[in-house]
């Protein structure tokens, strides 16, 4: 069996995408993905075969930029149906059995599945993420330029969410399968250490204001008897940012360690990044870098049950050391994390998507072949 993934260089869209694509191969299905040169160490580095797009729009989301431009760039990006066409180029050529493809691409999803391709849709988040993206400005925008955002609900495409059901505010759809939290590594009870440790992760995207953010967060864990480790990533210009004594700051580190001995995390509320804490047990303080996609979601979910609180993107220091202190010090926050975690690691969603994806293309092809 034969699998082509077309990955957007979207940041925490990526991991789970890769471990799903990892499944698939170790279940001997020869895989490739085809995407954006910003993701071609990661896909290499997860052992599989990559391609860059021939064609199409260049999507980068590491240079520090207004909001509307990034999201302008992020529309004309999904209303690109070059990208579509050159991923049917690289399906036909390979002879690809499935294409997966992820959800950013909305103009590409059309001329993947009009070109007779068997196609599932890779939803890296809360659904409700794709139904408010089509009502909102980049829905708008997309509908302007002659696509419909949710041509794969209206055609009954089989689309996979790497997210839990019961987080997610969307209602149930016939062709919408939750099938759990995709692992990254693989997720352990965190061991909290004696000293309180705080895990401060602002995405590896540049959007505009996370610079603000990291110094109000620092300014105030910078009282607090806790020990700071932060992942700056290359979204944010760390020089000349106050760093207090209890904080080190560093460019990249495996997350899976730190959370290890996590109590806390601080973050943007972005998909992959929240749920990888919870799949450590580790409560978390939500503050949206970017109002127009899911991170408010997120946050939203984690405080509905009882795993975090969620602030405002600009919250003072002062906000943050009490949601901090709370978070901390609440027995509940800790325990709703521990279930919602306990439940992430009895099933990892990765080997549930490609499940459905071996399923999917399996039946396909007998029906092709027939």
């Amino acid at each position: 069996m034969r699998i082509l993934f077309a990955i957007v260089d979207g940041g925490g869209n990526v991991p789970p995408q890769l471990a799903v694509a990892r499944a698939l191969r170790q279940r001997g299905a020869e895989v490739t993905v085809v995407g954006h040169r910003g993701i071609r160490e990661r896909v290499e580095a997860a052992g599989l075969d990559f391609e860059c797009f021939s064609a199409g729009r260049h999507f980068d989301p590491t240079p520090q930029r207004s909001l509307a431009a990034i999201m302008l760039d992020f529309t004309r990006t999904a209303a690109d149906r070059a990208l579509g066409r050159c991923v049917v180029d690289a399906a036909r050529r390979l002879g690809a059995d499935a294409v997966v493809v992820d959800m950013i691409l909305v103009a590409a999803i059309p001329e993947i599945e009009r070109s007779g391709l068997p196609t599932v849709v890779f939803v890296h988040c809360f659904y409700q993420a794709v139904r408010d993206m089509a009502a909102g400005p980049v829905g708008w925008l997309l509908r302007s330029r002659g696509v419909d955002p949710l041509y794969a609900q209206h055609r009954g495409l089989l689309q996979i969410v790497t997210s839990r059901a019961d987080l997610d505010p969307a209602p149930a759809a016939g062709n919408v399968a939750h099938t759990g939290v995709a692992w990254q590594g693989v997720p352990t009870p965190a061991n909290p250490a004696p000293v309180p440790r705080v895990l401060v992760s602002l995405s590896t995207n540049a959007f505009a204001g996370q610079r603000r953010m990291l110094q109000n967060i620092l300014d105030a864990l910078a009282p607090e008897p806790v020990d700071v480790t932060v992942t700056v990533g290359p979204g944010i210009d760390a020089a000349g940012v106050r760093v207090p004594r209890n904080a080190s700051l560093y460019a990249w580190l495996d997350h899976d360690e730190v959370l290890a001995t996590t109590s806390l995390v601080v973050g943007h509320g972005g998909h992959s990044t929240a749920m990888r804490a919870l799949s450590f047990s580790v409560p978390q303080v939500i503050m949206p870098a970017n109002p127009l996609i899911d991170q408010k979601l997120v946050g939203a979910a984690l405080a509905r049950h009882g795993a975090g609180l969620l602030l405002r993107k600009h919250a003072t220091p002062e906000h943050i050391s009490q949601a901090a202190r709370t978070v901390l010090r609440g027995d509940h926050f800790r325990t709703a994390a521990e279930d919602l975690g306990r439940q992430i690691r009895r099933c990892d969603g990765a080997q549930v998507a490609a499940d459905a994806i071996t399923e999917f293309a399996g039946g396909r092809r007998e029906t092709l072949r027939a």
